[in-house]
């Protein structure tokens, strides 16, 4: 889910767009974990992130929990890729490649964090 979030915009997720849509159950669930100030806030410092290291939010998601985050393949870790499409597939297996993510926009994300930590669901259903 938190790739879903981070490829929106602050005003997407206030306008109720995709999974966000008040009118639905889970859009309401999801509204209630993520439309909050530091949650929305956030969603810019990622875009500015993404742009720092030339690719698109979601692939920046997918590459920071691929890479370097606290992820271990040694302890049976991995990471779960979903799509409505198959060219997002294709989009996010050549984004992973492209390996770590540089220093700039690593510390931008350790920002984003910063911010969310308080706030942040461990997972869809803690909170």
């Amino acid at each position: 889910m938190a790739g879903g979030f981070l490829t929106k915009t602050k005003q997407d997720v206030l306008d109720g767009k995709g999974r966000f849509d008040v009118n639905t159950r889970p859009g309401k669930m999801y509204h209630g974990l993520y439309a909050k100030p530091s949650m929305l806030e956030s969603l810019e410092l990622w875009d500015e992130a993404a742009k720092t290291e030339g690719c698109s939010k979601g692939e920046l998601a997918y590459r920071w929990v691929a890479h370097d985050s606290a992820l271990s393949a040694e302890h049976g870790d991995a990471i779960i890729i979903g799509a409505s499409k198959l060219e997002q597939i294709t989009t996010a297996m050549e984004g992973l490649k492209k390996g770590k993510i540089g220093k700039k926009a690593m510390k931008m994300i350790e920002e984003v964090w910063e911010k969310v930590k308080d706030e942040a669901p461990l997972d869809n259903m803690s909170r």
